[in-house]
């Protein structure tokens, strides 16, 4: 059957035309029991007396739309049970009109309103007949017989002509057109609800039956929609034009027929020949259309064959649609034989099989565009590395997926060598830098607005906490009347000049009231200034421990493995660690003074220099190639090298390793025999063979004799015990399994060479059948320097961690002398000037209001500047933490907190005192004290619990609150707090945990080790 593209839209219409018609129809029921329940007369319908619609015939049609209401709403019960009801009523009236039994429902229910109607209004056999058929099609509404039979469609196209016949005959005044007998015709409002019901019935289900025909794109369908219209109106209004002449004298009945017939010749060859002005002009439209739809589809197919990476299409399930040249080139492949294959069966290893299915799953809910990489496999079973990139594609209701595939392995290959030489700097030098920038380059910002006379028109939540100030309360008053110190500051000469000459001014003051240090960034517009206010105070007061962070990076540079050096892109050497001074033989002055290509000899230099410059262009590179000392000495190296940003401008960071033994092993290598180069004599690794289960030493590459210094038959024949020290000769013993095991990763274990001398090498087994009996291939790959150097990291993070407790207790103690000076000094000044002016008040006399009134509102804000000063003693270093001990400072703050946050608060803490040392006291506080104002400023909480326990000789310190939570499995943003808690816990050897679910609130669990000894001391 042909397939007719359906117009979405014009269906959607017939649609909501069907629920607009089947309201109308209620509306005509409603009127009709109305009019017969206020007596309101006769309807009259063309200035003669007309037949007036039966009572129950309007309870019927309200009853069938609501049924038809139902049905569209999935009823089984109801919308059934309505339509049968009213079949059931319309049946009996058919029986009674055939000579049965006189049921006359409508005499029951409307006796009164009927027995005043002359002659006794009933209900007719045709009207009947249709509520029959109205019943029957609202039953059958869902009823599918094939793809163009619609029994629904059936009985309202029979409904449409029984009600068009009862209109027609009403509209030419032909009793015998709507009326079964003379004397009980139909209604014309009832012919008028029949009619609207069969629209109902066609308009329900336009996408099934024969309405499909008119509801689809094509030129068939628009001539259809067209002429079923004018089928119906024209001639019926001619008809009626022909009659009326006829019936006034106009003209013969002859003329009239003339004129019917003329008149429909001329409006169907304009309605003709006007369809066919428009199907030509959708015809050229399309042939267009298709033109530019060949056009697009032949670049589309030259861009897909000539593309430079492998292109794919799937279908949904991953199997191969298209299959261009360069996957072809790339996996061997052939188009004919990749179509219709599953892309994971053909191109990746039997380890990744369910991964592409995976990453189309992916592509089609949520990131179509992201590109991973694959190790995948050719069709010689050789692998690649390749980059796989899968977007969705839909095409009309196909859903297609393009992979687009690109060739990495030679970029793998050089991130892996990358990798392997450069990780351990990487790692050190990445760790350093972001435990340095994260303890002392924390950067926040505040913002404030204020209008042309300096009033505050916004301020933010952090701007506040730097000025210590409500911002709600800052709103609407004037900045140098709340901040009069500020009066002739440069922050005050820099507002005033900003908007006088309309520029963006930096600024950077002092505020002595609240010992502040700010860096101002002004902006200048019609309306104001916009300030962004950032706090400096703390990176005043780091700058020298900042300095000496710098000092220890620069021994942890210093004592890295192999030479270290930064320089910029025009070869300016920035910094280099000493072992570079020691290859080279040059002094820190003659290597600031050279350029890095002076440091190798003449006939590498070009080679030297274009393996930089491709650093600067392509951001990493790597070379092999010998340091020339200032004796002539050749070293030779293995250089690799990053382009980072450094003040702005390009520099290349770079490391080399001493490839000396790697150079003679190759050489030793490529001389030995040639039975062993690739399987075992040539490994650089150190290999040796033992019998299972003798453990005899039955073979042994070159590496490893040079390793551990021994001749051939010495190692063959050594004990295995010999190669270990004496002190782990027992250890291995007890862990050697001499049963077949196949691959086995032993780990690191300390060897000694003939000399004695104690290397640290990484033990790697493979089980092995070799001439026919089992062997233990074993691999000794060293890795002393890489030992040594973790052993380094590991006591410099331990040095890390030593200053990071000397700052916190230096800053603690800091602020304990703070607190005590503002707290001592500030406050007895302040007594005494209260004391002073309260003196004065008394000594006014009574009548001089105004100055009374000034001196109460002085001696008020004494009083409040009295609370401030004890708020900023408290929160820098509560008393109570010191004079009463930690339970009455968790007690106080808590108590502080729900007062300022109105969160509220349960706390629960031992009955006793604990005795603690003052640096765990501290740490413990200050880590509630930072959690409290997380939950306060992010947590959305409305409850929060603090509970201190004492267990097993630990304490436990437990914030819980009932806010939003956040997933912890999803990337977050670290933060100076969450870090700095964390090391506050690890300081005093215990440890921090922080636990989330969305909608679950979060969960802070801090436990410090407390030992009873300890405590003594």
């Amino acid at each position: 059957m042909t397939y007719l593209e359906p117009d979405i839209f014009l269906q959607n219409q017939f649609k909501r035309w069907s629920f607009r018609l089947a309201a109308a129809i209620v509306l005509l029921g409603l009127m009709v029991l109305m009019a017969w329940l206020l007596g309101l007369g006769q309807l009259y319908f063309n200035g003669r007396r007309s037949v007036q619609m039966n009572p129950l015939t309007a309870v019927c049609f309200i009853t069938l739309a609501a049924a038809y209401w139902l049905l569209n709403r999935h009823s089984r019960t109801t919308g059934p049970m309505l339509c049968i009801l009213v079949a059931l009523v319309a049946f009996s009236k058919v029986i009674e009109w055939w000579g049965g039994p006189v049921l006359s429902l409508d005499q029951v229910l409307f006796y009164g309103q009927l027995r005043q109607h002359t002659p006794p209004n009933q209900m007719a056999p045709n009207t009947a007949i249709g509520l029959l058929i109205v019943s029957a099609g609202l039953l059958l509404l869902n009823v599918n017989m094939g793809s163009r039979h619609r029994p629904a469609h059936y009985l309202a196209f029979l409904l449409f002509i029984l009600s068009l016949a009862s209109l027609l005959g009403y509209l030419y005044q032909v009793e015998q057109f709507y009326g079964i007998m003379t004397y009980i015709p139909m209604s014309v409002l009832t012919a008028l609800g029949f009619f609207l019901f069969s629209l109902v019935l066609f308009f329900q289900a336009p996408d099934k039956g024969f309405m499909q025909l008119l509801t689809n794109r094509l030129p068939g369908s628009n001539t259809a929609r067209l002429l079923v219209p004018a089928a119906i109106i024209i001639p019926a209004v001619l008809g009626l034009m022909r009659l009326w002449g006829t019936w006034e004298g106009v003209y013969t009945h002859e003329s009239g027929v003339v004129f019917y017939s003329l008149s429909i010749t001329i409006i169907f060859l304009a309605i003709i020949f006007y369809h066919t002005y428009q199907v030509n002009q959708r015809e050229g439209e399309r042939l267009r259309t298709e033109e530019a739809l060949q056009i697009s589809e032949q670049q589309i197919r030259n861009i897909f064959t000539h593309a430079p990476d492998a292109v794919v299409v799937m279908d949904n399930y991953g199997r191969i649609d298209k299959w261009n040249n360069e996957a072809e080139r790339l996996f061997g492949w052939t188009a004919k034989e990749a179509l219709g294959q599953p892309l994971k069966d053909l191109i990746m290893p039997a380890g990744q099989n369910a991964d592409i299915i995976q990453y189309i799953d992916a592509a089609r809910i949520a990131t179509p565009d992201d590109t991973i990489d694959l190790r995948a496999e050719k069709k010689d079973g050789s692998s690649l590395d390749v980059a796989l990139r899968i977007s969705p594609l839909q095409l009309k209701d196909s859903l297609l997926f393009v992979g687009f595939i690109r060739d990495i392995t030679e970029r793998k290959q050089v991130e892996n060598r990358l990798k392997s030489f450069n990780e351990e700097l990487a790692l050190q030098v990445r760790d350093r830098t972001r435990e340095i920038q994260e303890i002392f380059e924390r950067v926040t910002d505040g913002f404030i607005a204020l209008d042309n006379n300096f009033y505050f028109t916004y301020v933010n939540q952090r701007a506040g906490e730097i000025l210590h100030r409500d911002p709600v309360k800052l709103t609407g008053k004037n900045i140098w009347e709340e901040f009069p110190e500020m009066v002739n500051s440069p922050s005050f000469f820099a507002y005033h000049k900003a908007l006088a000459t309309q520029q963006h001014l930096f600024v950077t003051d002092q505020y002595e009231p609240l010992d502040l240090w700010h860096e101002d960034q002004i902006y200048a517009s019609a309306n104001g200034l916009s300030v962004f206010l950032r706090d400096i105070s703390e990176k005043m007061k780091s700058e020298k421990a900042v300095r000496e962070a710098e000092a220890l990076a620069d021994k942890l540079i210093d004592s890295l493995p192999g030479v270290f050096y930064f320089y910029d892109a025009d070869g300016k050497f920035i910094r280099w660690n000493r072992r570079l001074e020691e290859v080279t033989g040059y002094s820190g002055e003659e290597i600031a003074a050279m350029h890095p290509v002076e440091l190798f000899p003449d006939d590498e230099k070009e080679y030297i220099a274009g393996r930089i410059n491709t650093v600067f262009e392509t951001g990493a590179n790597d070379a092999e190639a010998s340091f020339i000392s200032r004796t002539g000495e050749r070293t030779p190296y293995h250089f690799k090298a990053v382009l980072v940003d450094y003040k702005g401008g390009p520099c290349l960071l770079g490391t080399g390793i001493d490839i000396r033994e790697r150079k003679q092993a190759e050489q030793e290598l490529r001389e030995s025999e040639q039975k062993y180069k690739l399987l075992f004599q040539s490994n650089p690794l150190p290999m040796w063979m033992l019998s299972l289960p003798d453990y005899d030493i039955i073979e042994v590459n070159h590496a490893a004799l040079v390793q551990y210094q021994y001749e051939r038959e010495e190692f063959l024949a050594l004990d295995i015990m010999n190669l270990r020290p004496e002190e782990d000769r027992r250890k291995l013993e007890i862990s050697t399994n001499r049963n077949f095991r196949g691959l086995y990763h032993a780990g690191v274990w300390r060897h000694s060479r003939k000399d004695e001398s104690i290397i640290y090498v990484n033990i790697t087994t493979h089980d092995i059948i070799y001439e026919g009996k089992p062997v233990r291939l074993v691999l000794a790959d060293e890795m002393t320097e890489q030992y040594l150097a973790e052993e380094k990291l590991r006591e410099s993070y331990a040095s890390i961690r030593e200053l990071t407790e000397y700052l916190q207790n230096v800053r603690e103690e800091e602020r304990l002398n703070i607190s005590r000076e503002i707290h001592d000094e500030l406050g007895q000044l302040l007594t005494v000037l209260k004391m002073d002016v309260s003196w004065i008040n008394r000594k006014i006399e009574e009548d001089n209001a105004p100055v009374k009134n000034k001196i109460g509102e002085v001696l008020s804000l004494i009083d409040n500047t009295v609370t401030t000063v004890r708020r900023i003693a408290s929160e820098l270093r509560p008393s109570l933490l010191d004079n009463l001990g930690l339970l009455a400072a968790m007690e106080w703050h808590v108590g502080e907190f729900e007062k300022r946050s109105g969160i509220k608060k349960y706390l629960s803490l031992p009955e006793t005192e604990v005795p603690l040392p003052d640096p765990v006291k501290i740490g413990l506080f200050r880590i509630m004290q930072e959690s409290l104002t997380n939950v306060g400023r992010h947590s959305g909480a409305t409850e929060v619990t603090v509970t201190l326990t004492e267990e097993n000789e630990s304490l436990i310190l437990v914030i819980q609150d009932n806010g939003h939570g956040f997933d912890p499995g999803k990337p977050r943003k670290k933060t100076l707090g969450l870090l700095g808690m964390r090391e506050r816990a690890e300081v005093m050897g215990g440890s921090y945990e922080i636990s989330s679910r969305p909608g679950e609130g979060t969960t802070v669990n801090v436990t410090v080790p407390v030992k009873k000894e300890i405590i003594a001391t």
